[in-house]
């Protein structure tokens, strides 16, 4: 199905940007340079704000994986042969439309307790 192809490249396009951005990317900031204490207290927010951005990231995968597992099951449960009911047959009323485009009557058949 292609929704699970758009949840596989998703994830694989999450792992692939998130690597680069938290790895690879210099996040350093100039103008900081020159005052230590300040490099450290941005390094320390900048390391919270990246496990809290990575949980999100997760927490979306996540949604999205269950959202493909229940449209696949919504899937196969409507393209399957089997029924749901365990009533094989119902007997209900039948009307009809004649050609004038109104219900014939029918008389309701009696009850079967």
């Amino acid at each position: 199905m292609i929704f699970w192809l758009d949840c596989f490249v998703s994830v694989f396009s999450t792992i692939w940007f998130g690597v680069t951005w938290f790895l690879y990317t210099d996040h350093s900031l100039a103008e900081l340079a020159d005052d230590p204490e300040k490099m450290a207290e941005y390094d320390r927010l900048f390391k919270m704000e990246s496990r809290v951005s990575i949980a999100v990231l997760v927490i979306l995968r996540l949604v999205h994986f269950y959202f493909a597992v229940v449209v696949t099951r919504y899937y196969k449960g409507v393209n399957s042969k089997s029924s749901y009911s365990r009533v094989d047959n119902i007997d209900l009323e039948e009307t009809s439309i004649t050609t004038t485009g109104r219900l014939n009557e029918v008389t309701p058949k009696p009850a079967q307790d």
